[in-house]
């Protein structure tokens, strides 16, 4: 499937799902809706790529922990979002062996940057966020990780021309959208916070692999 038509039914799902967040009449639409955005990802990801080589299964299993995380966090309660948020750590764990085995370029301006715009997320979370003292410790472990993720993507996006940045734009929006998810459950929630949560999620995701797909056309990755 190309590009352009799957991005038509990957948004179409993601706009699908934040209208069933606005207007909740069908709660069996809201349990088909997440995990389809990032099942039908992983599917047009795998369709694309085949599943041969480590590179590829490393974003594979990224996209299924996410699709796990996802599920997990549907539920209620401290142990699934725990849950959830051990299968998206380890998500953006697979992400990471991607990227450093893959041609990075070491330089002072995506470090710097990367290293500021991820501070200042853990800043705000440690500021602005009322976070249980008992889940402070794995929210600050997360949150250090996912981080790293953005300062690596920049290193990728500086390192190879083409869609490239687009990982280090996935990264960024990741950031967001777990900021604003941790507001959305620890401080207030709102329905327009959980539209927020979902869409900078939504896509998010699809720069990443969009980013990946056009690197791994262009015969990069083992």
């Amino acid at each position: 499937m190309k590009t352009k038509d799957f991005s038509k039914i990957y948004l179409s799902i993601l706009l699908l799902h934040l209208v069933v967040i606005y207007k909740p009449d069908s709660v069996e639409l809201y349990y088909l809706s997440k995990p389809l955005l990032l099942f039908s990802l992983a599917v047009f990801f795998i369709n694309r790529n085949g599943f041969t080589t480590v590179s590829i299964k490393q974003v594979a299993a990224a996209l299924a922990l996410s699709l796990a995380g996802d599920v997990l966090l549907m539920r209620d309660g401290e142990f699934f979002f725990l849950g959830g948020m051990a299968a998206f750590l380890l998500a953006h764990l697979f992400y990471l062996l991607f990227y450093f085995g893959q041609r990075l370029k070491a330089s002072i301006t995506p470090i710097l940057g990367g290293v500021a715009v991820a501070g200042a997320g853990l800043w705000t979370l440690y500021t602005y966020v009322n976070t249980p003292p008992e889940l402070e410790l794995y929210l600050y472990v997360y949150g250090i990780v996912l981080g790293l993720h953005f300062v690596i993507s920049l290193l990728f996006a500086y390192a190879n021309k083409g869609l490239q940045w687009l990982s280090a734009l996935g990264a960024f929006l990741f950031l967001i959208s777990d900021l604003i998810l941790a507001f959305n459950k620890f401080n207030e929630s709102t329905v327009y916070l959980s539209i927020a949560v979902m869409l900078t999620y939504g896509l998010a995701q699809y720069c990443i692999v969009l980013s990946i797909n056009d690197y791994l056309k262009k015969g990069r990755g083992d």
